[in-house]
């Protein structure tokens, strides 16, 4: 399943292995660290900074997941380091024993334009993913449940690069636009001036 947003150009994928981002992201350890969890891609060593809205903690043995440490996770938050993004993800959101049955999944891109979506989540794995196309990558990504989860993770990324706010040319349509209002606002000004 796939959902555009209007005039998209970040696609949300809720199916596995619609999107095969190359690096898996791995975490250093069990101990908590407060409300912020580090890891680092596999192949970039590109450091992954995930914020939730509660303690965290990423089990030991290698495994790529991240828990709340009072064992239900509802919100979390991830992105690379500022001036820095990629044009695929995917993770898993564990359900089983969930009290969660929904989830709104935010991505942002490099101009602050979110791209989101309310999906169902199910006992088990819940695989979302998304992909960045003309020119976008994405920068942060969020979700936040209606209830607890078990864990976020299985967290990969793909086609990491600087994410400078280089305008689309729309944009750049909209800016001369705007730029030829404050021209005609000030000629107006002035011509108002000299005839008082």
């Amino acid at each position: 399943m796939i959902a555009f947003p209007a005039a998209a150009t970040i696609a949300i994928y809720t199916s596995p292995g619609a999107v095969q981002p190359a690096e898996n992201v791995l975490f250093s350890g069990p101990d908590p660290i407060g409300n912020t969890v580090i890891g680092f891609t596999n192949q970039t060593q590109t450091r992954v900074t995930f914020n939730g809205i509660e303690p965290l903690v990423s089990p030991p043995a290698g495994q790529a997941r991240i828990e709340a440490t009072d064992g239900g996770l509802t919100e979390l938050s991830f992105g690379l380091d500022p001036g820095l993004g990629f044009k695929e993800v995917e993770f898993d959101l564990f359900g089983t024993h969930a009290e969660a049955t929904q989830v709104v999944l935010n991505f942002t891109d490099q101009f602050s334009t979110i791209f989101a979506g309310t999906y169902a989540i199910h006992q088990g794995g819940n695989f979302f993913s998304a992909r960045a196309f003309d020119n976008q990558l994405i920068t942060n990504v969020r979700f936040m449940l209606d209830g607890p989860i078990i864990d976020a993770g299985q967290f990969r990324i793909g086609g990491v690069g600087e994410a400078g706010a280089v305008p689309e040319p729309a944009m750049w349509a909209m800016m001369m636009a705007g730029m030829g209002l404050v021209g005609v606002a000030m000629r107006r000004r002035k011509a108002a001036l000299a005839a008082a």
